[in-house]
């Protein structure tokens, strides 16, 4: 593969997220009034074992820890999530979501996961799926490497 045609491939995956991620946004908006990032910070707290420091949140979003704060604070103010703070530490803060944040996390789910499957389902058969599946497998192995 020349490197031109690395740099188009490279262009296309970053404008299919774009688009891929604007759309889900954009119906999570009209839905429920709320972003793509609440959903994602809303299933990365969900997902956790227990509440979740703020530095391991921002960390698995892959986003800035003041990008994190400023989002967390707005979900707890909706009452989506609490703070704790640590027992030892006061200044480490925890995460953990609301019994309003659980049932706000399964109706965006449905929303959330209906898109995926339009996205990825409906234009690529289930071998090409799998196959693009391993091959992001395979680039993410080797980021980590």
């Amino acid at each position: 593969m020349t490197t031109t045609s690395i740099t188009a491939t490279w262009e296309r995956l970053v404008r299919f997220h774009r688009t891929s991620t604007d759309t889900m946004d954009a119906h999570l908006q009209a839905e429920f009034g709320r972003t793509l990032d609440d959903y994602d910070i809303l299933h990365q707290v969900r997902s956790h074992d227990g509440p979740i420091r703020m530095g391991d949140l921002a960390q698995r979003l892959l986003i800035a820890n003041s990008s994190c704060h400023r989002i967390v604070g707005r979900l707890v103010d909706d009452g989506f999530l609490q703070r704790l703070t640590g027992s030892g530490d006061r200044r480490e803060v925890h995460i953990q979501l609301t019994a309003a944040g659980k049932r706000q996390w399964r109706r965006m789910a449905v929303v959330h996961t209906r898109d995926i499957e339009d996205i990825l389902g409906g234009p690529l058969p289930v071998s090409e799926r799998a196959q693009l599946d391993e091959i992001l497998q395979q680039l993410l192995e080797e980021e980590v490497d």
